[in-house]
């Protein structure tokens, strides 16, 4: 880059809208907005053969650390994590997923071994992503596939009991009918399940959670026109709804839910667990490309951080509520001092 040795100053100057990165004061490696600016400088940090010189300046500008993720939440939160980069096809078939991993460490399973055409399948890339040569491919359902946990040794990465969760995915709704799609749910007799419907009153497609059975519907209607970033699940007994494309971003369900969801149990992703009920026309039409799982209370600022990875990940910040704290740019990592 035309840049003398060593490198000591790393400055970004400018606004949200023109910034520029420059080297030692005087050498312009790049101008574009500061998101672009900030991408650019992470690649020459994150670049293995850089070495950060000792006498390196600690202005607060070359301070911002790298794109936050979900992993630094922890791992007594983060139990499991899927993800596009780990989404595996099958050997025969390059377009369907015989097989998600968990990105979080914890190992979890998830898999369809019924048969390869119940399995879902590699989507296109995302709508904004079109152009990206990593393509983001998620995992499409028709209303015919679902996958599902293979833990049920008794390890519970994915069982609260009776304690607080909270599951964020970037999802993306296809046809929503009078019989009811199931996203998620725990088991067979809907212990924990997410599900949507169109209303027959008011023709609104709405959210609904399950508790033991029992379910709840949001307030909100299910947007068809463009993904999602929603995030669902129970917080000091409660249950809750978050979108992050409202106003307010606030808890959009009530009720004290303290059923236990146990160790023997799986998660479907697609449908429900009895074969009976994924014959019966409920399974979820549409699309997941990214998908974490929780246990623990997850505060209003987690959800957030969350809300902003997946945003500028799959550059989807349009449906981000013009307050939201990571409109503009995404949450960083702090660097120590």
């Amino acid at each position: 880059m035309g840049i003398e040795t060593p490198l000591r100053k790393l400055e970004i100057i400018g606004n949200d809208t023109t910034s520029i990165l420059k080297a030692n004061h005087s050498n312009l490696i790049s101008k574009g907005s500061r998101e672009y600016i900030l991408s650019v400088r992470e690649q020459m940090l994150s670049n293995r053969s850089f070495k950060v010189p000792e006498d390196w300046d600690v202005d607060w500008n070359i301070r911002l650390g790298p794109i936050w993720t979900p992993a630094e939440l922890g791992s007594t939160n983060l139990v499991c994590w899927l993800g596009p980069e780990y989404y595996h096809p099958l050997d025969t078939d390059a377009d369907i997923i015989a097989q998600a991993s968990d990105r979080s460490g914890n190992g979890v399973i998830w898999e369809n071994t019924w048969t390869s055409a119940s399995c879902p399948t590699f989507t296109s890339p995302l709508v904004g992503l079109g152009s990206s040569s990593d393509g983001f491919k998620g995992m499409g359902f028709d209303g015919t596939q679902w996958i599902y946990s293979t833990d049920e040794s008794g390890d519970g990465e994915l069982d609260p009991g009776t304690g607080d969760f909270s599951i964020t995915m970037l999802v993306e709704f296809g046809g929503i009918s009078t019989a009811e799609k199931y996203v998620l749910c725990s088991d067979g007799t809907k212990d924990f399940a997410l599900s949507v419907k169109e209303n027959l009153v008011t023709g609104v497609d709405q959210y609904k959670v399950y508790f033991d059975g029992s379910a709840t519907t949001a307030a909100v209607s299910v947007n068809v026109s463009a993904p999602v970033i929603l995030t669902v699940g129970r917080s000091g007994g409660d249950q809750f709804l978050k979108l992050a494309n409202l106003s307010i971003n606030d808890t959009n369900i009530t009720g004290t839910e303290s059923v236990d969801i146990d160790n023997s149990q799986q998660f479907f992703i697609g449908g429900k667990e009895a074969l009976s009920d994924r014959s019966a026309g409920n399974m979820f039409t549409g699309n997941i490309y990214e998908i974490m799982f929780y246990n623990g209370t997850l505060s209003t600022d987690d959800i957030k951080n969350l809300e902003g990875y997946l945003a500028h990940k799959y550059a989807q910040t349009s449906f981000l509520y013009s307050a939201h704290p990571y409109k503009t740019n995404p949450p960083r990592t702090e660097v120590p001092a």
